[in-house]
């Protein structure tokens, strides 16, 4: 149930509150009052499109919020797919509008306007004269019937769609395979391609890392080699080498230490680094020829490289991702092998599934035409009830040359509202205001199967008066039993049925024309009544008239109630 409505700079409207109640909420007002105002704040709430101009001029922004009350499974469960907590079913809902676009928040979470549109779609049905005018196309028709006995048909309908679902997939996995046969010879063969050179080239885990190891290495060892055999000779191998010199030392420092003992010293000295000298010269050398320069080890390398690499261009950024892509590619190769195979058992579980559709879909136009025949006394009486004394209703069943997501059915609703006229299409005979009656008719009719607990009726006056209009009057009384109920009116007979009325009033303040609404008491409902009757002009006679229908009013409620 929508609790509150509250506005903030909206068009002609500074700020308001307005507190709704059960049953039927009558809202009224002389005409530019700002009733479409309220109207558009709350499609604004729900999800419609808001233009900047909407914000009230000279304001930084606009809002509108809507506060409901729910303890429908399908929105709790909504809410708590998207994570937005509910307390006690609590949900306020709040459009901020401003110059550069607006931000929508459920319970103070941020949602997009995908999610606002379909939890307000499971919580208020608003009809407008665009909504009346939907009842023109015949898609909708067959929505109003399955609503009509969710009971038996929701429960086959997702077990079609389910079906549905998975023979489409099927199909679109058997188109995939419906190749001509010489491109699935083209295709196989290139697989095969590329399967024997991912083969031949007999790649192993972690090979391309050692080998560009030992290529940067090789890559150095020729100048490696030419810098340590300069090395090698300037210390061993010239004629004026440092280890000719030391020998050298060694033979001088032995004749003197003849002459001094002391020196002794220095010619250990000298035969330590002697020691040294050729040790080192020993493994230098040993190192040179361990490690001279392959060029054929070199090229190999270099080669298989290259190899890989080119491998990485085609099929991976490394060695693990090229054996990912070859078995996908050998299993799909495996699947074109079994070409034949694979086709056949397709088609098999096409035709079992298929077989399956049919069921279902037989079974839901079943239940679909059960609950139309059914749906079809309502609606009649529904509308005798709003003054269409000799109408004809059918729902009209028509079998499509195929299958499609909602079943076979073609549904259409027929009409005749003049005796000896056959029944045709409600666009080639109903008119606008007509079109706002058969819209409640079906409301009515459809009132217990549905799920929705706030409707809104915008202009559901349209061209009507007198006992049309109390008729009118009449139903939505009965409708406001089992759903809440919000309607703008000009007509007396229907504000008179009200179970809470709210005034709409244009004024001046400060120099600027500002919109405002307030509940009205029984008393000012009885005056604003009388208004409706009347016009500006109210007398003694107009109030009895007024105080006349409002407790006419009661007593139909009550007896209906009763």
């Amino acid at each position: 149930m929508l609790k509150n409505v509250h506005l903030k700079d909206l068009a002609l409207i500074r700020e308001a509150d307005i507190d709704f109640d059960p049953g039927l909420n009558i809202l009224t007002g002389e005409t530019g009052a700002g009733k479409s105002i309220i109207i558009g704040s709350i499609n604004i709430a729900l999800g419609d499109k808001a233009s900047k101009s909407f914000i009230r001029s000279g304001a930084d922004f606009g809002l509108v919020e809507l506060l409901f009350t729910s303890r429908d499974e399908r929105v709790l469960s909504l809410l708590a797919s998207n994570e937005i907590p509910a307390e006690d079913g609590t949900i306020l809902i709040s459009r901020k509008l401003t110059p550069d676009g607006s931000t929508t928040r459920i319970n103070g979470t941020s949602v997009t306007l995908t999610t606002l549109r379909t939890l307000t779609s499971l919580m208020v049905d608003i009809h407008g004269q665009h909504d009346h005018q939907s009842l023109l196309n015949p898609a909708r028709h067959l929505e109003i019937v399955d609503e009509f006995g969710r009971g038996t048909i929701l429960p086959l309908k997702d077990a079609f769609h389910s079906c549905y679902q998975e023979y489409k997939s099927l199909r679109k996995t058997y188109q995939s395979f419906n190749q001509d046969p010489e491109e699935l010879k083209k295709e196989m063969a290139f697989l095969e391609y590329e399967l024997k050179e991912i083969e031949e080239a007999a790649l192993k885990p972690g090979e391309d890392t050692l080998l560009e190891a030992e290529y940067k290495k090789l890559s150095g060892a020729e100048r490696v080699t030419q810098g340590l055999m300069k090395l090698k000779s300037s210390l061993f191998d010239a004629a004026d080498c440092a280890a000719n010199r030391i020998s050298d030392g060694m033979k001088e420092l032995s004749s003197l230490t003849a002459l001094d003992p002391d020196l002794k010293v220095f010619s250990d000295y000298l035969m330590d680094l002697d020691s040294i000298s050729r040790d080192f010269g020993h493994e230098l050398s040993h190192y040179i020829d361990s490690n001279a320069f392959n060029e054929e080890r070199y090229q190999a390398v270099h080669q298989r490289l290259n190899e890989i690499n080119r491998l990485k261009s085609k099929y991976g950024q490394d060695l693990s991702q090229i054996q990912d892509y070859y078995e996908k590619q050998a299993a799909h190769l495996r699947e074109l092998q079994d070409y034949s195979a694979h086709k056949a058992d397709l088609i098999k579980q096409m035709e079992s599934v298929r077989s399956r559709v049919n069921q279902f879909a037989s079974q839901l136009s079943d239940e679909r035409k059960k609950a139309a025949s059914s749906l079809e006394q309502q609606i009649i009486r529904n509308l005798q009830d709003l003054n269409f004394l000799d109408v004809s209703f059918q729902i009209h069943f028509e079998k499509a040359d195929k299958i499609y997501e909602h079943g076979f059915d073609r549904v259409e609703f027929l009409i005749s509202t003049n005796p000896g006229e056959p029944v045709r299409p409600l666009i080639k005979v109903a008119s606008g205001g007509e079109l706002s009656r058969i819209m409640l008719a079906i409301k009515s009719s459809t009132a217990s199967s549905d799920q929705i607990g706030t409707m809104i009726f915008d202009e559901i006056d349209t061209g009507i008066s007198g006992r049309t209009a109390q008729k009118v009057a009449e139903k939505l009384g009965t409708l406001s039993r089992e759903h809440q109920l919000i309607c703008i009116t000009h007509l007396p007979q229907i504000a008179a049925m009200a179970d809470t009325h709210f005034s709409i009033e244009k004024s001046v303040r400060d120099g600027s024309t500002i919109s405002g609404i307030r509940k009205l008491n029984r008393p000012d409902s009885i005056i604003e009544l009388a208004r409706l009757l009347s016009g500006s002009e109210i007398t003694e006679s107009t109030l009895q008239n007024a105080e006349e229908m409002k407790l006419s009013a009661r007593r139909l409620k009550d007896s209906v109630r009763s």
